[in-house]
Order: structure tokens, then C-alpha cells, then sequence
């Protein structure tokens, strides 16, 4: 059985009956099924139980037609609909049935799929939940850019956009008028068609609709594209109603720069407790550590949340700060990384403009013209006809090697550079042998 990362799956293919697996809880029985939703992503489909308190419950696998059944044991039928359409071409619908023993919980599938499920104790708003994750057979990858077929051909810049939060996690909720995961992945959805129009970007979104992706794994996808950028975009909260503007954060190696920012770095490192993630899952999750090689990096990623300030407040969007905190959805990545918060959800004003379909326009326009101009500042410039590179301003030989895929010993030796010798901006390199 092929065993899917981050994830113990149980796949059973049955010939006329179940296998049922017990799972431990320290819980008394008897918590009422309140609800049942779904979200629906590329890999999976989630469903959401929700529970009136702690339950013990089994699961089984059913064949003829294929379904995943999971029995709250001694529970019964709260508020909860009886049976909820799902259709997705992975789940056709999910049924609730009360039995003496309690009740069942029934995911009919439209094929038989793997599936994890698991426990979610009470956190914030979220009651006692049991999670069921039914995955297509393949998951998609996310494929790296493909590298120039001809010397001297620029690859096109590769650019991570990470829309907050989603599904299960809604993040903040603004003054009960806005929610946090629609705001940002409406932003991210205009930025990514400015970018694309302009041509000269390939640029990846972590999710393009209403699911919820963990940590890791938006940086895993990150990390597998070869992005040259990567951008998450969320929205505040404050306890005081005046705090209002952006915030531009990039990761610190430090710690935070204030106490709002470490406690807003905590709020949305806890995204994973919110959205769900299994007992199974990999542990980096929660131990993920700055690698102080990417230096060179947080450099960049400072010049790129500057020129964000910058283009905020030319279009006179509102005041712009910048600071660093430890947010794990920006450590551990192989590309300038930047988090922008793009007003606060618990101020009327910046509620009233997050509201303007055109403010989020112009939201995102600014974010184009902060990339276009951050790779107009260091943008390799390759000479159409021999692979050579201009060296642009804070450019490094590690970094210059690493675009090329050479060593630095390969980029010195094509060059005739002494390893002692520093390079200057404007300096024309070889980075391909003729």
C-alpha cells in the first residue's frame, strides 16, 4: 500500500464486509452529532463533525457501494442535518443515521478513496470535533519551472501567493461583516491576474479556494515550485479598535520586533488547531527553525516588504509599518518571504474599505508594482546571446550560484575569480559554459 506523507491512511478494500477500528478517547459517551460540513481542496475532501462534547467512536470501511462510516458511539442526532449533498466527484454526500448504539456517520463515496480520520478537542469558537479526510487517489504535485532550454533564455519568475487561513479556519472576523479567509483569498486571486497578465511570471497560488492547507504544507508547495518570491496575505486583529493600516512582517531570526507582533505571530501559528491537522502529522509543523544559510534571503525579504511600504503609501492606502516576527508559514523557506497583513478586521474604517471590491483591487495592483519593482531591482539580467548575468545590487556569488543551479567553485572557475575576490553590481559574470 502506497503510504501518503503526513498522514497514517487507512485504505481498506473489503470484498462484503467491514473492518472497524476502534479509537481510544479518554470521553464519556453520549455527545449529539450538532453538524456536519465540507470543504473540498484539489487532494482531499474534509468533513467536519461537530459534537456537543467528547465522544469514543469506531470507524469501518463498506463496500457495494464504497463508504466510510463513522459511529459516535452513544450519541444521537442533534441540530445537525440529516443528510448533507456533497457531489465533488470524491464524496457524493454524507447521512447521519441513530442507531440504539449511537450515531452513524455515513460518507458515501463516489469511488473508494483513502481516508484519515481523527479527533479535535475544543479551541476558541470550534467545539469538540472528529475529522474525516477522504483523499483522490493521486494527489496533485506542484511541479518546479521548467528551466531554459536555450542559453541565455530567462526563466520565468516564479511567484508563491499564500491566501490565510480557509475552510475550517476562518481566521478573523470582521466586525461580524467580513471573514478573513474570503478577504485574502479575493486579494491574492487580483494579484495573481495582474501578475499574470504582465507576462515574465508563473505564479502559484497554496490555495485557490474555500479549504484549509497546514503550515508545512504551504511551505512545502512553496518550496517544490522553485519560488523566487512567496507572499502570504491575512488580515489583523487588535484588542484596541484604533489599530488600523498594513503590517508587512518578514521572518526574523530573533524573535519579534514588539509584543503585538509575537502575539500576532502566535494567533496565526495556531491556524493548524484551528483548521485541523492529524495526531499523524509530522511533527516540523510546530520545530520548524530558521536556516541562518538563507541570510541572504531575509535581506531580500526586507527590501521586498520596503517597496510594499512604499507602494501603500503612494496610492495612499493607509498607513504602512514593517516588522519581523516568527511566523512558521515564512521560516524555512528557500525564497524572500514576506506576510502581509492588509488592514484590520476589528476597525470600522479599514472594514468599510476591505468591503470596496475596488480597495482590493487597488490592494493588489500595489503588491504587483512591489514585485515588478523588487525584481526591477534585482532581477538577474541574462545577454540573449551568451548565458552571461549582470550582477544586480545586493546580489551575492551564493545567490547568483543558486539561480544557475552551479557551485560557487563552477561560477569562480568560468569566471577566472580568486576566491578571495569580491564581486561589484553592473559586473558581467559567465554562468553557463560555453
Amino acid at each position: 500500500m502506497k503510504r501518503r506523507p503526513f498522514h497514517t491512511v487507512l485504505f481498506v478494500l473489503v470484498a462484503a464486509s467491514a473492518i472497524v477500528v476502534a479509537t481510544s478517547l479518554p470521553a464519556a459517551a453520549g455527545a449529539d452529532v450538532s453538524a456536519v460540513r465540507y470543504w473540498t481542496a484539489p487532494d482531499h475532501t474534509r468533513i467536519v463533525v461537530d459534537l456537543t462534547g467528547e465522544a469514543s467512536y469506531s470507524t469501518s470501511v463498506l463496500t457495494d457501494p464504497d463508504r466510510v462510516v463513522v459511529l459516535v458511539v452513544g450519541g444521537g442526532i442533534g441540530a445537525a442535518q440529516v443528510v448533507t449533498p456533497v457531489g465533488d466527484g470524491l464524496v457524493d454526500r454524507v447521512r447521519l443515521n441513530e442507531l440504539q448504539s449511537g450515531t452513524q456517520v455515513v460518507v458515501d463515496l463516489s469511488t473508494a478513496s483513502a481516508h484519515t480520520v481523527f479527533p479535535l478537542k475544543p479551541y476558541l469558537t470550534k467545539p469538540n470535533r472528529i475529522v474525516i479526510d477522504i483523499f483522490h487517489e493521486e494527489q496533485p504535485g506542484v511541479a518546479p519551472p521548467a528551466r531554459p532550454e536555450a542559453a541565455g533564455e530567462i526563466t520565468p519568475r516564479v511567484i508563491i501567493i499564500d491566501p490565510g487561513h480557509g475552510g475550517e479556519d476562518p481566521g478573523t472576523l470582521g466586525n461580524g461583516v467580513l471573514v478573513e479567509k474570503d478577504i485574502v483569498l479575493d486579494i491574492s486571486k487580483r494579484l495573481a491576474a495582474l501578475l499574470k497578465s504582465r507576462g515574465g511570471y508563473d505564479v502559484r497560488l497554496t490555495r485557490d479556494g474555500d479549504y484549509f492547507v497546514r503550515l508545512a504544507k504551504r511551505k512545502q508547495i512553496a518550496n517544490a515550485s522553485g519560488g523566487d518570491v512567496f507572499i502570504s496575505i491575512h488580515a489583523n486583529s487588535a484588542p484596541s479598535k484604533r489599530a488600523d493600516g498594513t503590517e508587512v512582517f518578514y521572518v526574523s531570526p530573533r524573535g519579534a520586533s514588539d509584543q503585538a507582533a509575537r502575539e500576532l505571530a502566535d494567533r496565526e501559528n495556531a491556524a493548524d488547531l484551528v483548521g485541523g491537522v492529524s495526531p499523524d502529522a509530522n511533527g516540523d509543523v510546530l520545530s520548524i527553525l530558521v536556516d541562518l544559510k538563507m541570510s541572504d534571503n531575509v535581506q531580500k525579504s526586507s527590501d521586498l516588504a520596503g517597496l510594499v511600504e512604499d507602494e501603500v503609501g503612494r496610492d495612499r492606502l493607509g498607513d504602512c509599518v514593517i516588522k519581523q516576527a516568527g511566523f512558521l508559514v515564512l521560516k524555512s523557506l528557500a525564497m524572500p518571504s514576506i506576510l502581509v497583513e492588509v488592514g484590520f478586521l476589528t476597525n470600522s474604517s479599514d472594514v468599510n474599505k476591505l468591503k470596496r471590491a475596488s480597495y482590493r483591487q487597488s490592494y493588489a495592483e500595489c503588491l504587483a508594482a512591489a514585485i515588478d519593482h523588487y525584481f526591477d531591482r534585482y532581477a538577474p539580467v541574462v545577454a540573449q546571446d551568451g548565458g552571461m548575468h549582470k550582477v544586480a545590487p545586493g546580489e551575492t556569488l551564493w545567490s547568483i550560484a543558486r539561480r544557475y543551479d552551479i557551485t560557487i567553485d563552477d561560477l569562480r572557475a568560468m569566471n577566472g575569480l580568486d576566491p578571495r575576490a569580491t564581486i561589484r553590481v553592473d559586473q558581467v559574470l559567465a554562468v553557463t559554459r560555453s
